[in-house]
């Protein structure tokens, strides 16, 4: 008769010898809970199962790309301001399965989110061992936003890829991190930013004396921007103007601002609590975690912090901090930092992030703003 120790012997035997099993264990565990928590909160006054509660805010606006394609209307907010990776990935895998819309978008968040964490524990446990990846795994799993990898929305494709580039990187596979970085410029505007950040990688290992053939460095070169020029150049040809994904912003609320004006005003904003000040307190927690993160991220790798900064600066440049708290959650090396911590600094990050997070939730699944 097998023995419970003998299972529980064999169990770890098994996670040691399969590396994989670890995040995807953490993967499903979270994805339950989502699941369950999300539809207790979408339902209080009844016993319902909604397959629609992950469609939320910009989800529209991706549906619109998939069902009807892109459209600008001078002066008023259109979806060209959605990059089209995403959707793109959506629309195959609806035309291949015939399922309906919703559906295969959440297909495509859960799947690409799982290779997130599968990649990105990988990635920790390369560098820093199995204890940092499980540690940094558990960090972005109870992210408060952590929630709209799974929904309509494209950060899961981006994490995906970010996390992707930065393992192959670590792989010495520079070309595939390149084709990472291309894809990536194509899933979000931000997505551009992996250009510098894989030039600035190659340019630390090549100062390391390690070798990189001249095919890699040209790939490095040229791969990264062209998923962001082709996106432009379709918006030329169809509406004459490449860059109307920048110019429509203004149209969404967001505006130039210098960085010393919007902090001086959400700083007023909160301290009067004036409308929105527990939004605003919210986004500027975000961006405080990140501020926090950029010396320990110097000491691992300064790629990593040019990263960082790279991602805020848009945020920082407008009138509003608006979704700050989602588009932290794509800048994977913060929660490194966050792995490295002190225990007690640690556990008290996971407490009050899996709070917020189960808060956040209940905000999202009922229409409220969550990020």
């Amino acid at each position: 008769m097998l023995k419970l120790s003998d299972l529980k012997n064999y169990i770890i035997f098994l996670y040691k010898k399969y590396w994989w099993l670890t995040p995807l264990t953490i993967f499903f565990v979270w994805r339950i809970f989502l699941e369950v928590t999300g539809q207790y909160f979408c339902h209080l006054d009844s016993i319902k199962f909604s397959n629609t509660i992950w469609w939320r805010w910009d989800s529209d606006w991706y549906g619109s790309i998939v069902q009807h394609g892109y459209y600008l209307r001078a002066g008023l907010q259109s979806n060209v301001t959605f990059f089209p990776l995403y959707p793109l990935l959506w629309k195959m895998v609806a035309l291949v399965t015939k399922w309906p819309n919703h559906i295969s978008a959440l297909v495509v968040s859960n799947l690409l989110t799982l290779g997130s964490f599968v990649i990105f524990y990988r990635w920790l446990s390369v560098i820093w061992g199995e204890v940092i990846a499980k540690r940094g795994l558990m960090a972005l799993a109870v992210f408060p936003t952590s929630f709209f990898l799974i929904s309509v929305y494209s950060e899961s494709t981006l994490l995906f890829l970010v996390v992707s580039m930065f393992l192959f990187v670590e792989r010495g596979k520079w070309r595939l991190a390149a084709f990472m970085a291309l894809l990536a410029s194509a899933a979000r505007p931000v997505g551009i930013f992996l250009w510098p950040v894989l030039f600035c990688l190659w340019f630390f290992k090549k100062k390391n004396n390690k070798t990189i053939n001249k095919v890699d460095s040209l790939s490095i070169i040229i791969l990264p921007p062209i998923g962001l020029l082709l996106f432009s150049f379709y918006l030329w040809v169809e509406f004459g103007d490449a860059l109307a994904w920048l110019h429509g912003q203004g149209n969404y609320g967001r505006n130039l601002i210098f960085p010393h004006r919007l902090l001086y005003a959400y700083v007023v904003n909160i301290i009067v609590r004036g409308e929105y000040w527990v939004r605003h307190l919210a986004e500027m927690a975000a961006l405080v975690l990140v501020i926090f993160c950029l010396p320990k991220l110097k000491k691992i790798n300064p790629a990593y912090v040019l990263f960082a900064i790279l991602n805020l600066i848009p945020s920082l440049f407008s009138n509003t901090l608006t979704s700050i708290q989602r588009f932290v959650l794509v800048i994977a090396p913060i929660f490194i930092v966050v792995a490295r911590q002190k225990n007690f600094i640690y556990i008290l990050y996971l407490v009050s992030s899996f709070s917020l997070l189960v808060f956040s939730m209940a905000q999202f699944v009922n229409l409220k703003w969550a990020g």
